[in-house]
């Protein structure tokens, strides 16, 4: 039996994009994705597991730095909440939110979604004929995917940035442990505001080594304190 090929769903800032063996099909969503996904219909179903990724436009993220005091799970989510409330002023049950379990010791990177598109996408998850697979925003797919080619040196700062559209994240690093990640939309000076991130995160956190800078749809000209290097995500 030939083993099935993952379809992949994408919510971009204008429309679902469902791309597949059989090519790519848009459907725009006006603003509204969760109203806008059932009429993907009978497109999503198959024997092919279906994963879902969110743009960055949709989400909120934190690096989220756990005091000593918080050690159980209650105490961690009471934390992201709160952590959440602060700095977006976003909260439940308007929005969902999740953490890396595995970082309990290390900075943990988290993510906040709109609760009616969760709903939704987990609603398609329980249509007859929909395998639903994972879920996840963009910033987080597109690391996991080039996370084995990373070769900054141990003890360096290491960053990934991704322009999408209109949409600059990027995220910084050092040994496996998450420092800060910024998401916001950018004008014609894109790599202007990457420059800023980065002269900041260099200062702050490594100002007497040179980091590497992971660049993924973008073209950064040079920037001090930091190695350039293009990926991008096959």
């Amino acid at each position: 039996m030939s083993r099935s090929v993952e379809r992949l769903l994408r919510l971009e800032a204008e429309a679902w994009v469902l791309r597949d063996a059989g090519g790519e099909r848009r459907q725009p969503h006006g603003g509204d994705p969760a109203a806008a996904l059932p009429a993907l219909g009978a497109s999503l179903r198959g024997d092919a597991r279906l994963k879902v990724v969110l743009g960055d436009g949709w989400l909120r993220y934190l690096v989220l730095r756990w005091p000593a005091a918080v050690r159980t799970a209650e105490e961690r989510q009471a934390f992201m909440l709160h952590r959440f409330r602060a700095v977006h002023d976003i909260a439940a049950p308007d929005w969902v939110l999740a953490d890396d379990r595995d970082a309990v010791r290390f900075p943990s990177l988290a993510c906040a979604a709109p609760a009616a598109l969760i709903a939704a996408i987990n609603l398609l998850g329980r249509t007859p004929g929909v395998r639903l697979g994972e879920v996840v925003g963009d910033f987080v797919d597109r690391y996991n995917q080039l996370q084995r080619s990373f070769d900054e040196a141990a003890g360096t700062l290491g960053a990934l940035a991704i322009l999408d559209g209109e949409r600059l994240t990027a995220g910084v690093w050092r040994d496996g442990a998450w420092l800060s990640l910024r998401s916001r939309p950018v004008g014609a000076d894109a790599m202007g505001d990457l420059s800023r991130m980065l002269e900041g995160w260099h200062a702050e956190h490594a100002p007497a080594d040179e980091g590497t800078l992971y660049a993924c749809g973008i073209e950064p000209a040079a920037v001090q304190g930091w190695r350039i290097v293009r990926r991008e995500v096959a």
